[in-house]
């Protein structure tokens, strides 16, 4: 049953899973609580000094502070453990999405340290998954956060910077992901950028000698400045072809009907698929302005070379999940998560936006 108690006997804790609360929801708060009062009472537990500290109900406190009132509705719990009352904080966050990614792995990290199972047998990232109704996949991304550089967790908490881009960065160096964040920060990178380029550096970081033209045979050298003039008049060509389809966009509506008649619905496939090839060769060469721009900015001698005979890390199966592929969709609107990154690691990258 609810009760009121005074605000001076109600204490915060120092451990709970927050840290970030957004100013302009905590207003927004307190106004309803100032028209309507405060409608959900907090949860508390009692302390050793007879006062009362916060289990679930931070940000109403916090609100209710911020409206000026001296007492507080509040639900009085019997939790001893302090592991256990911070595994309850954490439910109520986690599934009302009040939590920052950060902060989510940092609560997934110490439960997963310090709380057990009833049996006092320790807990396994599944269990913990189960317990807060994620997937193991959500927790182990969001854990993996946590080896971020604290200029790029800043940026994650704030929204900048979305979780599959973050993930990525991670999974880098701490000076290869600093030399990412200030590119991100100096060209004004969408999310879908970051995260193709982050993906590059990882690959440059684990392989760092791809571009090594030096090492090349004559013969070798002449095959790649072939190549080089084969592949760029192919885009000349395409950008020759540009110019038609912009005659055809300017041709009148009536004007096309009566030349194309009948085979207006065989003339419009042809162009989807056309559209669709300039949407993939689009995607292959945004790929590969990552991957040279990656090139010049990772720190080869600092990076750790992974054994690329072992078994791939069950992280990047999993991954396959996270990075969704939207080529097609870039073409009707720009994606607000982010797109797939490629097909060089197969289902490692299949999925990063939805985690």
């Amino acid at each position: 049953m609810a009760k009121t108690l005074k605000m001076s006997k109600v204490h915060p804790n120092a451990a709970q899973p927050r840290e970030y609360f957004d100013p302009e929801k905590l207003i927004e708060l307190r106004d309803s609580i100032i028209e309507h009062g405060l409608m959900t009472a907090i949860e508390v537990r009692r302390r050793a000094d007879g006062d009362y500290e916060i289990v679930m109900g931070e940000r109403r406190y916090r609100a209710n502070e911020m409206a000026g009132n001296t007492t507080i509705k509040v639900e009085i719990v019997e939790i001893a453990s302090d592991i256990k009352a911070f595994g309850r904080a954490m439910a109520e966050n986690v599934n009302r999405h009040d939590m920052t990614p950060i902060e989510e792995g940092r609560g997934f990290r110490r439960i997963l340290d310090e709380d057990t199972q009833d049996d006092g047998t320790p807990l396994t990232v599944e269990d913990v998954a189960k317990r807060y109704g994620k997937s193991s996949k959500y927790v182990k991304v969001r854990m993996a956060l946590l080896d971020l550089i604290p200029e790029v967790q800043e940026r994650v908490t704030l929204g900048n910077i979305g979780t599959g881009a973050a993930h990525r960065i991670s999974e880098l160096t701490p000076e290869n992901q600093l030399s990412v964040l200030k590119k991100w920060a100096a060209e004004d990178m969408t999310e879908n950028e970051l995260l193709h380029f982050a993906h590059q550096v990882r690959e440059q970081q684990r392989q760092p000698s791809m571009f090594d033209v030096e090492e090349m045979s004559d013969d070798e050298k002449k095959e790649r400045v072939a190549t080089q003039k084969a592949t760029r008049n192919k885009l000349d060509r395409i950008e020759g072809i540009r110019a038609l389809a912009d005659e055809l966009a300017r041709t009148p509506v009536t004007e096309l009907a009566a030349a194309l008649g009948g085979e207006l619905g065989a003339r419009l496939d042809q162009l989807e698929r056309a559209a669709k090839s300039i949407q993939d060769a689009k995607f292959q060469v945004r790929q590969a302005k990552a991957f040279s721009d990656a090139a010049q900015i990772v720190v080869s001698n600092a990076a750790v070379q992974p054994d690329l005979t072992a078994d791939q890390d069950p992280i990047d199966a999993e991954l396959a999940e996270i990075i969704i592929a939207t080529k097609e969709a870039e073409a009707d609107a720009p994606a607000d998560g982010a797109e797939r990154v490629g097909d060089t690691d197969g289902a490692e990258l299949a999925e990063l936006a939805a985690a």
